[in-house]
């Protein structure tokens, strides 16, 4: 190149190097985004304007999304627009424009959102500054805490169904604010539902809302949660009529269910047609079934965490109802105004009453004559007092019981003379009673803790009396006994909560739970004449379990699009000498894409130190609690999950898609033909085969979820298996909860104020069963004490559950008219179970004909097609 060329190359270098740093900060710019991250707009600026920017992003953050729309503005006013409300400050050094993080004094807000009306606590508000895209949400106890800088000019707090109300932020204030939130007089047609950044928390919980829970169609006229949460994907109950849960293959003793943070052992009334749960004092229920946090321990498959209302602080009211099978009544009020108010309710079906008629056998030809009766009853009881802003007491009860009676005669005769008679009556009686007290107090602006102490107890006992008289004899004998098992868990807790700034909610906390197990115990009575007298007790063994825990989770916004849930909880199990140990890393991940579409995943390990001996041929809950043991080891399970899910642009619309794969090692079985009634007591362990198990499958959710016409469609694609060492000659089989498909469609439409439609339809395919594949006569060797008997069926089973029962499928529907008076509401309750009679068995028996020398499998459907109505006032 000649002198003259390398000139002109340096004199154009020059120029553009002056050209790049001809800025200054009267020079006028413009620029437009919509939900955009600040370095996008840092981006912009640089390549329409030639403005360099200069930042360490481990110190400044420029994730949050901005909406900005500057037009023809100097530089500096417009950067101090842009920056400012995010702390963030900028200088020029040279040609750069140098960003860094502001010294700014923040002021912590903390307090509680409760409703105007009733004082009745809030959970999972929004607290929110619409100027910096940051928020917060209640906890259990609607208590919230947010760290702002100090001008920032207002909050947001809003929840679903409630006006929205403004709070405004100041200097730090220790005591705790509350913000009261006035209902909407009306709801519209159609209710937001906006998903903020602060709600990224909810990923893998499923809140089921009260409404949600009386919009479902209702068996006999009750609305029920425990059968709302089964229509959910991943979820399954037992066959048509049985209440157990089922969750992603697991049994139902791998379901930890708490009320007011205290377990309940076993769920159902009247064999599952009822849960335990009475609807109309729920306040909330947070369902998880994968990522648990890290708080939560002690359980495989799921966690249900149920709150009941507080009570009305402010005036008295309550609710009533009548059905064609149970009654209920509820009453909440203040025992002193905004101090102390209290909540009482009871339920008792008259199923006795009506049907002790019904259920009669007098044909003595076939059967003896006979007559049952069934029935329950529960109440609940809740105190809360408020001793200062910082400080507030709860205290509650539950006390419930299932009731069967059978009576029945029986006699057989020879040329007119009676050979055998015999009269008997059995009595089951099962349930469960729980108490909890609770001590709310705030430590400061960011610091929370709950103390829990709670105890729960199951119980089942059956008592049978026998008279009976034996052949060629006068006397008359009397056999008797009497069999129980029972449950009791002790629990005291601490749990913390920490909120440093907004993106970060730490939560801590310890525990020690003492259990009580009474597998089993029988007393056995006969005072037979002319027999020794016999009176044994066996089975009577109590063994006690010790557990300790402690946790630490942190849920994290760690971008505008990226949350996170770390956790670990550890564990540590005392029983008989032997100590057992768990350490459980919990991580779930939620990642926003743009248009909606959201991305997670989740990896979790579980252990649990308790097992149940399920009797699987009885439909009575026989179940036995047993802790781990020397031979038996607690199980532990490890699940990975990953899904997409999607909302529309106005939310109208929801989908989601999940897969998982589950493993569980240390599940249970029986040996052979042992059952919870000669396989309890001290050697419980010797009659159980120790195995393996997995499941996996996919779930998808479809949802509508806003106006008059609402509802979901659920579909689950399941496999669930095991394996033991003496079962099924080692080989892995389908588990007894494997359900291929299960599809849900729910449908809720409003018709104007005062009329609410809906329906469900349920498609399950058939779960495993075992069947003989030869049978043989044995020899009948009587007692001259039992009454005369064919010779006995001996059955060769073939493989384990190589056999499908027959799906089920039901519909169900309900209509609900509601009129509003000046000072009370009445509502006209009509349901429809099983409306086109499909005939689902509820179990399932091997009959043998003997005059036509063939045995069949028999389906026993106890649930035919169930018209009802139910009136019910609110006052």
């Amino acid at each position: 190149m000649s002198l003259f060329g390398r000139f002109l190359l340096g004199m154009l270098l020059i120029s553009i190097s002056v050209q790049a740093s001809e800025w200054d900060w009267r020079m006028k710019i413009s620029v437009v985004v919509k939900d955009q991250p600040l370095e996008t707009v840092c981006t912009i600026l640089e390549q329409q304007y030639g403005i360099h920017f200069s930042y360490s992003r481990n110190i400044v953050d420029l994730s949050p999304l901005v909406t900005i729309n500057v037009q023809n503005r100097p530089l500096k006013k417009a950067l101090d627009e842009i920056f400012s409300p995010y702390n963030i400050s900028f200088a020029r050094i040279g040609d750069q424009i140098v960003l860094t993080v502001k010294k700014h004094p923040t002021a912590t807000i903390n307090g509680y959102v409760q409703d105007f009306k009733t004082g009745e606590k809030l959970i999972g508000a929004t607290v929110y500054s619409p100027i910096l895209h940051v928020g917060t949400m209640t906890n259990q106890f609607g208590f919230f805490s947010i760290t702002l800088p100090q001008d920032t000019s207002s909050l947001t707090v809003s929840y679903i169904g409630y006006e929205p109300a403004h709070l405004y932020s100041g200097k730090n204030d220790k005591t705790p604010v509350i913000v009261a939130l006035h209902p909407k007089s009306s709801l519209p047609e159609v209710i937001v539902d906006t998903i903020r950044p602060t709600e990224q928390s909810t990923v893998s919980r499923l809140n089921v809302s009260p409404a949600a829970v009386k919009s479902m169609p209702r068996l006999l006229g009750e609305a029920d949660m425990m059968r709302t949460i089964v229509a959910l994907p991943g979820v399954s109950g037992s066959l048509d009529g049985a209440g157990s849960l089922n969750v992603r293959g697991g049994s139902p003793d791998q379901n930890l269910i708490l009320l007011d943070g205290t377990p309940i052992f076993n769920v159902s009334h009247l064999f599952g047609i009822f849960s335990v749960f009475n609807p109309d004092i729920v306040k909330n229920a947070d369902f998880y079934k994968g990522a648990f946090p890290a708080r939560y321990g002690g359980r495989l498959s799921s966690i249900v965490d149920i709150s009941l209302k507080d009570g009305d602080m402010q005036q008295y009211h309550g609710e009533a109802a009548i059905g064609l099978i149970a009654a209920k009544a509820m009453v909440e009020g203040p025992l002193k105004k905004d101090k102390t108010s209290f909540l009482v309710s009871a339920r008792r079906s008259h199923t006795d009453m009506l049907m002790n008629d019904l259920i009669v056998n007098n044909n003595t030809e076939s059967g003896p004559e006979s007559n049952a009766y069934v029935y329950f009853y529960d109440a609940n009881v809740k105190i809360n007092h408020i001793f200062s802003p910082r400080d507030r007491i709860y205290l509650s009860a539950y006390i419930g019981q299932d009731k069967l009676s059978v009576k029945w005669k029986e006699g057989s005769s020879d040329g007119g003379i009676s050979t055998y008679s015999g009269d008997s009556r059995s009595n089951f009686l099962w349930g469960n009673y729980t108490s909890t007290l609770r001590w709310n107090h705030v430590f400061g602006p960011k610091m929370f803790a709950n103390v829990t102490v709670n105890y729960s107890q199951y119980y089942f006992s059956t008592d049978y009396k026998y008279n009976y008289k034996p052949l060629n004899s006068l006397d008359t004998g009397i056999l008797s006994g009497k069999y129980y098992s029972r449950i009791q868990n002790a629990v005291a807790k601490m749990d913390f909560e920490y909120r440093p700034q907004p993106k970060h909610t730490i939560k801590f906390g310890v525990g020690g739970i003492t259990h009580i197990f009474t597998p089993g115990v029988s007393v056995f009575q006969d005072n037979g004449k002319d027999q020794p007298a016999v009176d044994t007790t066996y089975g009577d063994v109590t063994s006690v379990g010790q557990e300790l825990y402690l946790y630490g989770e942190d849920e994290w916004n760690a971008a505008h699009n990226l949350w996170l849930n770390l956790g670990v909880h550890a564990s540590g199990f005392l029983v008989d000498g032997r100590f057992y140990n768990s350490i459980q890393p919990r991580l779930g991940i939620r990642y926003e894409l743009p248009r909606r579409w959201v991305l997670r995943g989740s990896y979790t390990h579980m252990t649990q130190y308790l097992h149940l001996l399920a009797n699987n041929a009885a439909s009575l809950p026989t179940d036995l609690w047993v802790p781990s043991s020397g031979r038996v080891k607690p199980m532990f399970s490890r699940q990975g999950s990953f899904g997409v899910s999607k909302t529309s642009r106005r939310g109208m619309y929801a989908m989601s898609l999940e897969g998982y794969y589950k493993t569980m090692d240390h599940v249970i079985e029986y040996k052979g033909a042992a059952s919870p009634f000669n396989g309890a007591g001290k050697d419980w362990d010797e009659v159980v085969d120790i195995g393996k198990g997995r499941s996996y499958g996919a779930e998808l959710l479809l949802e509508k979820k806003k106006g008059t016409t609402r509802g979901w469609i659920g579909y689950t694609l399941a496999w669930s298996e095991r394996a033991f060492p003496s079962v099924n000659q080692g080989r892995i089989f389908p588990y007894k909860y494997d359900r291929r498909h299960d599809l849900e469609v729910v449908i809720t439409q409003k018709l104007g104020k005062r009329w609410e439609l809906s329906a469900s339809w349920e498609y399950a395919s058939g779960t495993p069963l075992s069947l003989p594949n030869a049978s043989y006569e044995g020899i009948n060797d009587p007692s001259p004490y039992d009454p005369p008997q064919n010779d006995p069926i001996l059955d060769h089973m073939g493989d384990r559950n190589k056999y499908r029962t027959t799906p089920m499928h039901r519909l169900d529907l309900s209509a609900t008219y509601s009129k509003k008076k000046r000072l009370w509401t009445k509502s006209w309750t009509f349901s429809l179970y099983n409306a086109y009679n499909q005939q689902n068995p509820f179990f399932y028996a091997i009959v043998t004909d003997r005059e036509k020398q063939e045995r069949y499998l028999a389906e026993v459907s106890i649930l035919p097609i169930l018209p009802s109505v139910t009136y019910a006032i609110k006052f």
